[in-house]
């Protein structure tokens, strides 16, 4: 499903279009108290376009509608006309021209005070933006044409926009995101009786269900889908739903449905011209074609499908009609067109899977934003609540000096002057609460763009070795081609060396298979650190996930310093087993202890000029349902005096630039309060430094507990 995600995931989010023209329209600002011929035409050109939605025609009329609007002075037609063409040209891929005339339209429509078409926009505007792959922009857009759905109470936008984020949020692997945004959506629409609405949100429930794999689920959803927009009269949603109940057919094996459903949604795509979804169902009957024993007929639709995604730049379907015609080409005999195709696959699968992990740190970044001001407002809504209880009581002191006046006027004077005096300290506190909430923001964001740094400065020394070996196996492959080749011209054929030859060419492509396979590993790996932590505990394999980290924090710091060197040694307990543990925090963790004591070495080295070796010995252990992890260096080492102070927030022995201080605050509130284990640390000055994770491993606490640490 991986091979289709990303790409048919935007191709559906097109449909959202359809909305718009069958959502109720925006009452239009009157330029006059009665409609003159001209502007009766502007609207009779705009509705028809919007009815044809992807044709030729479709844009000739809105083009004229354009010209003609700005020649009477109509701003309602020419913002109209305006953002038919944003929708228009998203719907081919174009999304650099769809982006030009949606933002026009916008600014008129915010000029007109039409708010039911601004969020028209922002909708157009999300989807393209996600096209991009800016995914920061396009759920800022989202987001606001949401609140401005909201505030107008408006059913139609709220469902829309609601599975236009679960779309959104299935894309990046956030599923359970995905799910309560299309499940809100498709409660509003079945409350108020909207089909077209709810066609929408089982549109995307059939992706969510896809994308886990769940195909029967997702063809029941999708077949739902077909009827409701039936009903509704929304025949573009009714062919879209059959390209993806032919994927998914397809993906059942039932491929006497895809050809059925599938020559349908093909027919109706052809003559609504939409030329961003012909790639799609082309590719489905390809590799159909393919499964079913039909080589020739695969060649003819891979053919088709990859002219037409090369034309539009989609490299997803790019990706899935050259490997289909790789494959093709070899049952056929045709190893040259093999080779070819298979050359471009491999391209593309490389530049994919770069755009998933740009896709995933952008809804990593996003996701860290939003929660940075959620975690704000919290806070100034606390503060507000404090503010109000100091007043009231304020209020009550007053109302009691007032009281006390008839008996001692001096006791309400001295109230007074302690009542202003407590009102300035409150003020002055507030603003040193705000200074500090701001530095404490960009401390955080420093140390983590600073451990980002060094991660992605270990993958790509990491990710280097296995790439070098596939590129020299590869050259040494072509040339053991070119000798076969030239063996099996040769009149007198050498059947020895023929057979050597697809020997040592054999044992080459086991190795390129085993170095790309290592690579991936390495990539999946990434992508685990990247994606955002669920904070559920899964058992995991701790020795694993020391060693990995371990040597991603190593080539960090070669990346930083190519002269550094160290000796690190592991002593594993081979009998460790599973421990359940938060991942992703617990690589946090180790990470930040490995760096450490990198840094502790080196300073080491720097003072000693000659005989210092630096060494760092990471150890495991399970002992009394508790596993020690710890990690020793031989450097600078810790002055006691400062060894209770290690764990506070903004502590740091680095020079200024070097350190937030962050780093073991952080980790231990992983390890304590996440976790439930402990952090210590042992040291003596300028000989080593020892620090002891110890987790909880028993029955009774691997029971599942709430991960709120932060």
């Amino acid at each position: 499903m991986k091979k289709l995600l990303f790409i048919c995931c935007l191709s559906v989010l097109s449909i959202g279009i359809g909305a718009q023209n069958k959502a109720p329209q925006p009452p239009q600002v009157p330029v006059r108290n009665y409609l003159q011929p001209d502007t009766i035409r502007v609207n009779r050109l705009i509705a028809f376009a919007e009815k044809e939605k992807t044709t030729s025609s479709a844009l000739a009329s809105f083009q004229e509608a354009l010209g003609l609007s700005r020649q009477l002075t109509y701003k309602s037609g020419e913002a109209r006309a305006l953002m038919g063409l944003g929708y228009y040209y998203r719907f081919r891929g174009d999304y650099k021209e769809s982006l030009i005339y949606t933002r026009q339209a916008q600014q008129l429509f915010r000029q007109l005070d039409d708010r039911l078409n601004q969020i028209s926009c922002l909708y157009n505007l999300g989807f393209v933006y996600y096209g991009q792959g800016d995914f920061t922009q396009a759920m800022t857009h989202s987001f606001e044409g949401l609140r401005l759905a909201e505030t107008m109470q408006n059913q139609k936008w709220l469902t829309l926009i609601n599975s236009q984020l679960g779309l959104a949020s299935m894309i990046v692997g956030e599923y359970t995101k995905a799910k309560q945004y299309l499940d809100r959506g498709m409660l509003l629409a079945t409350k108020a009786g909207d089909k077209e609405g709810a066609a929408f949100c089982l549109n995307g429930l059939g992706r969510l269900a896809g994308a886990q794999s769940k195909w029967l689920e997702a063809l029941q959803h999708f077949e739902r889908q077909m009827t409701l927009a039936h009903e509704a009269g929304n025949e573009r949603l009714v062919t879209l739903g059959q390209v993806r109940s032919a994927e998914m057919n397809e993906r059942l094996g039932r491929y006497a449905e895809v050809f059925s459903v599938g020559r349908l949604g093909l027919r109706r795509l052809k003559q609504m011209e939409d030329v961003g979804n012909i790639p799609l169902i082309e590719v489905i009957f390809a590799r159909a074609f393919l499964h079913t024993g039909r080589p020739d007929s695969a060649m003819v639709y891979g053919r088709a499908s990859l002219r037409a995604s090369q034309r539009s730049g989609t490299k997803q379907i790019i990706h899935d009609a050259s490997d289909i015609l790789a494959q093709a080409s070899a049952q056929l005999g045709r190893y040259e067109d093999a080779y070819r195709y298979q050359t471009l696959f491999t391209a593309y699968k490389d530049s994919l899977s770069t755009q998933d992990i740009v896709r995933r740190t952008a809804a990593l970044q996003y996701t860290y934003e939003l929660d940075k001001k959620q975690s704000q407002i919290r806070l100034l809504t606390r503060n507000e609540q404090l503010s109000q209880q100091r007043s009231q009581q304020q209020k009550l002191l007053l109302v009691g000096a007032l009281v006390a006046l008839a008996v001692v006027a001096g006791l309400s004077v001295l109230l007074w002057r302690n009542n202003q005096q407590k009102q300035r300290a409150n003020a002055q506190l507030q603003r040193q609460q705000e200074e500090l909430q701001a530095a404490q923001s960009q401390l955080i964001q420093r140390e983590k763009m600073a451990s980002l740094g060094e991660f992605t400065a270990g993958i790509a020394h990491e990710i280097q070795n296995p790439l070098n070996f596939v590129n020299n196996f590869a050259e040494v492959s072509a040339e053991l081609v070119g000798e076969l080749g030239t063996a099996q011209k040769s009149p007198d054929r050498d059947a020895a060396l023929e057979a050597d030859l697809l020997a040592y060419l054999s044992q080459n492509l086991c190795k390129i298979r085993e170095h790309g396979g290592r690579a991936a590993r390495i990539v999946q790996g990434m992508m685990e650190h990247a994606r955002p932590s669920t904070g559920e505990r899964q058992l995991t394999d701790l020795n694993a996930l020391c060693d990995e980290n371990l040597r991603l924090a190593y080539h960090g710091q070669r990346a930083k310093d190519p002269n550094f060197e160290v000796k690190f040694t592991t002593n594993f307990d081979s009998d460790l087993g599973l421990v359940p543990v938060v991942p992703q925090e617990i690589g946090r963790v180790l990470l930040n202890l490995y760096t450490n004591a990198f840094y502790a070495v080196s300073q080491q080295a720097a003072r000693h000029e000659n005989g210092y070796q630096p060494q760092v010995l990471v150890t495991t252990r399970r002992r009394n349902g508790q596993v020690k992890l710890r990690v020793r260096d031989n450097g600078i080492g810790i002055p006691e005096a400062i060894q209770e102070k290690i764990f506070q927030p903004f502590f740091t022995t680095k020079p200024a630039g070097e350190g937030t201080g962050l780093g073991l605050s952080l980790s231990y509130d992983i390890v304590t309060k996440g976790h439930g284990g402990t952090l210590s640390v042992e040291s003596q000055e300028g000989k080593y430094t020892e620090v002891i994770v110890s987790l909880p491993v028993s029955k009774a606490e691997q029971e599942d507990k709430s991960y709120s640490y932060f």
